[in-house]
C-alpha cells in the first residue's frame, strides 16, 4: 500500500506528476477524482443507484466499502443534481466498491464539510486496505502521517493579485435583500428550504455553512435567478425582486466548477455575451479594455484566450474577474478557493475585505477555515431546511 503526498504551489507540475504516478502504478486500472468529481463519474447512468452499480464489482473486494453518507436514501437522484461535495462522496463510494488498485485525487477533497473530509481521509489512509494505493493533492495539508511527500516547486505561471484586481474600485450602494417565507425541494428529494426568512446587508460578507448537500449552493442559485422558489419572496431595499422571471441584476457568481459560468469559447465572446445581458437591465459593463486589465490581473493575458483550453486552476481564478470588476453590487464566490495554494487564497480574502469596504455585499461558500479566519464575516449555517445565523 503507497499513500503519497504531492505538495507545492498551482502550476508547479502537481497533477502532472499525479497522473504519471497512476500510470506506473496501476496502468489502465486507477481511478481519478479530480477538482470536479462530475468527471469521475460515468455519466451513464440516470440515478444515483445505477451509478454505484456500475462500479460495483461481484464478487465484492477485500477491501471495506467507504459511505460516509446512505446513499440509499439518494437512489432516484439523478448524479447532476447532487452538491459538489456529495459527489466526491460518491465517486469515492464507486471507487471503494470497485476493483480498481489505485486512486488519485487532485484536490477534490477540498469541497467537502469537515465530517465528511476527517472521514475520507481516514479511509485513505487505513492500514488494513493494502490492496490499493493513493496519490493525493490537497492545499489544506503539507503533511500526514504515514504518507510519503513529494514537494515540487515550479515557476509562477498564470501570476495572479486579486488585491490589484480591486484597486479600481469605487463605492458602491448595494441593496438589502429581504427574504420572506423562501421554500424549496428538487424533485424526487427531500424539501431544502422551509420558510426561511432572512435579511443580509451590504458591506458585510456572510459566509453559508452546513454539511455537504444543505442546500449552500441551491440558495445562491435561487438568489441569482437559477432556480425559482416554489414559495415566498425576495425584495431588494423594500421593492419586489424576483430573477427567475425578469433575470439577475444583483449578484455577480463565481460558481464552484467555473466551466459552468462561460458564456463562450474564449474571453472575448463571454465578455461580449454578459455586457450584453447587462444592458438589457441598464448595467454598464467594463468595456474590453477593463476587462483585460482584470484578466491579467487574474492571470490570463489576452480576450482571445480559450477558456476550456486554460490549466482548471487558471480557470478558477479567472471565473473571480466579474465579481472582483465591481460590476454588480454583491458578490457569491461559491467554493472560491478550491485547488488554490495558500498565497492565492490569501490574497483573495483581502479582496473580499475590500468588496465590503467599498460597499458591496459579498456571500461565499468554503469548507476552507484558514481561508475564514482572513475574513471578518458573519455565518449562516444552513442545517435542516431552515437558516441560522
Amino acid at each position: 500500500m503507497n499513500r503519497e503526498l504531492i505538495t507545492g504551489p498551482n502550476f508547479s507540475g502537481r497533477s502532472a506528476h499525479l497522473i504519471a504516478r497512476l500510470r506506473e502504478e496501476a496502468p489502465g486500472a486507477a481511478f481519478f477524482i479530480g477538482p470536479y468529481a462530475e468527471a469521475a463519474l460515468s455519466g451513464l447512468s440516470s440515478t444515483v443507484a445505477d451509478e454505484i452499480d456500475i462500479y460495483r464489482a461481484r464478487p465484492k473486494p477485500a477491501w471495506p466499502a467507504f459511505s460516509a453518507i446512505d446513499f440509499s436514501a439518494y437512489a432516484g437522484r439523478k448524479p447532476p443534481t447532487l452538491s459538489g461535495g456529495e459527489q466526491v462522496l460518491l465517486a469515492l463510494h464507486c471507487f471503494s466498491l470497485s476493483r480498481y488498485r489505485a486512486i488519485g485525487i487532485d484536490t477534490a477533497l477540498e469541497q467537502l464539510d469537515p465530517a465528511n473530509r476527517t472521514d475520507a481521509l481516514a479511509y485513505l489512509a487505513q492500514d488494513d486496505a493494502q490492496e490499493f494505493d493513493v496519490t493525493l493533492i490537497d492545499n489544506r495539508l503539507d503533511q500526514a502521517e504515514g504518507w510519503s511527500r513529494t514537494a515540487m516547486s515550479g515557476a509562477a505561471d498564470f501570476a495572479c493579485d486579486p488585491v490589484a484586481a480591486t484597486a479600481g474600485l469605487t463605492h458602491c450602494t448595494a441593496p438589502v435583500i429581504a427574504i420572506e417565507r423562501l421554500s424549496f425541494g428538487y424533485p424526487k428529494g427531500r424539501a431544502i428550504f422551509e420558510a426561511v426568512d432572512l435579511t443580509l446587508k451590504p458591506g458585510r460578507a456572510y459566509r453559508l455553512t452546513g454539511a455537504n448537500g444543505a442546500g449552500k449552493t441551491t440558495l445562491f442559485k435561487l438568489l441569482a435567478g437559477v432556480l425559482a422558489p416554489s414559495a415566498g419572496t425576495i425584495s431588494l431595499d423594500g421593492a419586489p425582486y424576483a430573477p427567475w422571471r425578469s433575470g439577475n441584476r444583483l449578484f455577480a457568481l463565481a460558481t464552484q466548477n467555473p466551466d459552468h459560468q462561460w458564456c463562450g469559447a474564449t474571453l472575448a465572446e463571454d465578455a461580449a455575451r454578459r455586457r450584453a445581458a447587462l444592458a438589457r437591465h441598464g448595467i454598464v459593463a467594463p468595456t474590453d479594455t477593463a476587462v483585460a486589465a482584470l484578466a491579467a490581473l487574474l492571470g490570463v493575458p489576452s480576450l482571445d484566450a480559450h477558456l476550456y483550453e486554460l490549466p482548471l486552476a487558471a480557470r478558477k481564478r479567472l471565473s473571480w474577474l466579474w465579481p472582483l470588476s465591481g460590476t454588480l453590487p454583491w458578490i457569491m464566490l461559491d467554493e472560491p478557493t478550491v485547488g488554490q495554494d495558500e498565497a492565492t487564497r490569501a490574497a483573495l480574502a483581502t479582496a473580499v475585505a475590500r468588496l465590503c469596504a467599498h460597499g458591496h455585499g459579498v456571500m461565499f461558500i468554503t469548507h476552507d477555515e484558514e481561508f475564514t479566519r482572513l475574513i471578518d464575516h458573519q455565518s449562516l449555517r444552513l442545517e435542516h431546511g431552515s437558516i441560522a445565523a
